[in-house]
């Protein structure tokens, strides 16, 4: 009888107890393969080993008060959604579209000049001024046009040259536009990775530092006043080029040519003084281009450093001040009489300005999309029915 298991003696599961109280002398016991799984041996063998505790101790002092549950990371339901796929295909994340900005760029700036060098080619005739070499005038004639700058010693003389020069300079803001947004800032932007790079690898906790000045480790970026001083640098370094190579390229003396300078560079350009030899032409061309984008760029950097220096002043008000009966109506979205944190970061935010109320309906609007039930919350169910 002992062979077959339905005739066999059965015997009692072993009982542990699962509270027990030496104070008052009764405890409740569980059978060993409900209580505690097969699974976890180990767990078994120290509970055997464990000594009981002392009879002097109070029993309130011993049983803890449970805290909250989690579910665990590995519980079949994540795996579950893990294996999920959604019925439709998720979006991309949006890349970065310097690379193709650059190449647009180069692309149109190319056909750009080269319709203006063949309209100059064919109507020299057409403009007045001093000529050096056709293709070298018309390179000229098309990077002084599209910069804005105007010195007048290459004009046109009929209407049809003039009503060219007229849509030459408007599509010439477009260009501008797309050098300004595209090839400046992705060639400032990759020096700015780098220098944080460099220093985040070499950051110590050491505490606050030179570095920490200029350079806003924690949030990733420069300081605008780093970037206001690399532009207003560069806006120096293209002044003095330009005044070395007009003083002996140009021949012009040292007033003369720190002038000339920097009409170029902030785009005047009155018209009394300008290139003439065929070397300063070349020079011009690429040199002014340059200039032209760094004393763009050091404006906007400027205006950024206005703009963020009033901003962070009006979050520091807007932090410290303190709240009034006004700010929790105002505050209070679900009309409960009272404010949440989350409702209290949100009013905060919408005084700080950095998020308005249509941002807000927005993430309101995708919520309910996913809140099915209308229930205030998304649930595993939920997400569950929507990617089935």
């Amino acid at each position: 009888m002992a062979d077959e298991p339905f005739l066999s003696p059965q015997t009692k599961p072993q009982l542990r107890p699962i509270l027990e109280d030496d104070y008052h002398g009764f405890y409740f016991t569980a059978p060993q393969s409900i209580s505690t799984p097969a699974v976890f041996p180990s767990e078994i063998q120290d509970h055997q080993q464990s000594q009981p505790p002392s009879r002097l101790e109070y029993p309130i002092n011993r049983l803890k008060k449970p805290g909250s549950l989690h579910r665990c990371k590995t519980a079949p339901a994540m795996a579950v959604m893990r294996d999920l796929k959604p019925k439709t295909p998720q979006a991309p994340k949006p890349q970065s579209e310097s690379s193709i900005i650059i190449r647009q760029a180069v692309f149109l700036l190319s056909i750009y000049l080269l319709l203006g060098v063949a309209i100059y080619s064919f109507n020299r005739d057409e403009f007045s001024g001093i000529e050096t070499h056709p293709v070298v005038d018309a390179l000229y004639f098309c990077i002084v046009t599209m910069c804005t700058i105007g010195y007048g010693d290459i004009a046109p003389l009929t209407p049809a040259t003039k009503i060219f020069a007229c849509v030459f300079v408007l599509v010439g803001f477009g260009f501008i536009d797309i050098l300004l947004s595209g090839v400046v800032n992705y060639v400032l932007d990759l020096q700015e990775n780098m220098i944080l790079t460099g220093i985040q690898m070499e950051k110590t906790q050491e505490g606050f530092s030179a570095k920490n000045y200029i350079v806003d480790v924690d949030k990733g970026r420069m300081r605008i006043r780093l970037k206001v001083g690399l532009a207003l640098g560069v806006v120096v370094l293209c002044i003095g080029i330009g005044t070395l190579m007009l003083y002996f390229v140009e021949n012009l003396d040292w007033i003369d040519s720190v002038y000339l300078s920097v009409m170029s560079v902030t785009t005047v350009g009155y018209g009394d003084r300008a290139f003439k030899t065929l070397p300063g032409r070349l020079f011009a061309g690429v040199w002014l281009l340059i200039s032209t984008l760094a004393v763009a760029r050091a404006f906007l950097y400027l205006a950024e450093a206005r703009v963020d220096k009033r901003h962070r002043r009006i979050a520091k008000w807007v932090l410290h001040r303190d709240i009034t009966i006004e700010d929790l109506l105002a505050a209070d979205i679900n009309n409960n009489g009272f404010i949440s944190k989350s409702e209290y970061v949100i009013y905060k935010l919408k005084e700080m300005g950095k998020i308005g109320e249509k941002d807000i309906l927005q993430i309101c609007d995708q919520f309910s999309k996913l809140d099915l039930n209308n229930s205030g919350k998304i649930t595993l169910p939920d997400l569950l029915e929507n990617r089935i």
